[in-house]
């Protein structure tokens, strides 16, 4: 994976380039970063188009699964044209037309231990935007066991959570805290009952894309053995900390 870096144009990313904390430095960073996001709905909508808009150069994206009427109210990068297609060929196309600086890499498949650790390899930080604990619990044993930093997000309801994990720094993983909890009831599944706030998706996909350019930046104050929870029927915000 290559994205030449001179060729960039730094004039789209003035803004970005105009913090401090980032500048020209930063930018050329993020466009030499390898980010594999595991899922193409809901979460991953927000997460991808930050991810691609403010230049982060190597994209993977990995879902074995096809857009859906019932998706469009909170996986925004589709459209009722889109129905019935791969989600990954869809989100690769969308992408390119955000930002042609970027290479978007997809992966038609459903993520397995098997098929995840050679991947996993290639990539600086693994996002998790999947709907099961299942997939999750995969992707913190990979990253666990690859010293790999990686970010849980998760939407039931009103109300969100991410977490960030990175080696040598987190005391607990994910699966250390959730491992008791049911495993085979997709959250997928869960909305049909309780139902999922389209706008709670996208909030909580725009932080989790927040806490992967901060990471890639070397920025401080990532949700390292601390989950943040935020309600927008309440706005109720608050982290907590994992002792």
């Amino acid at each position: 994976m290559s994205v030449a870096v001179a060729n960039m144009n730094l004039d789209k990313y003035y803004h970005t380039i105009a913090l401090k904390e980032i500048g020209e430095k930063g930018q050329k960073k993020l466009l030499n970063s390898k980010v594999l996001v595991i899922g193409a709905g809901g979460l991953a909508s927000g997460v991808l188009l930050y991810l691609a808009s403010s230049g982060v150069g190597h994209i993977g994206v990995m879902d074995d699964d096809k857009v859906s009427l019932s998706n469009l109210p909170r996986q925004i990068l589709f459209s009722e044209n889109d129905i019935g297609k791969f989600k990954v060929e869809v989100v690769k196309d969308k992408l390119y037309q955000v930002n042609n600086d970027i290479e978007v890499i997809s992966y038609r498949q459903r993520l397995s231990l098997d098929n995840g650790e050679e991947l996993f390899k290639q990539y600086d930080l693994i996002l998790d935007c999947v709907d099961n604990f299942e997939s999750k619990f995969i992707i913190n044993d990979l990253c666990v066991k690859l010293s790999k930093p990686f970010i849980i997000a998760g939407v039931s309801d009103y109300r969100g959570q991410v977490l960030t994990y990175v080696p040598g720094q987190s005391k607990r993983d994910f699966k250390s805290l959730f491992s008791e909890l049911p495993i085979n009831i997709s959250e997928e599944e869960k909305a049909k009952d309780i139902g999922v706030l389209p706008t709670s998706v996208g909030l909580i996909g725009m932080i989790e894309a927040s806490e992967a350019i901060k990471y890639l930046l070397d920025l401080n104050d990532l949700l390292i053995d601390q989950m943040l929870v935020v309600n927008p029927l309440t706005w109720n915000i608050k982290k907590i900390k994992l002792d």
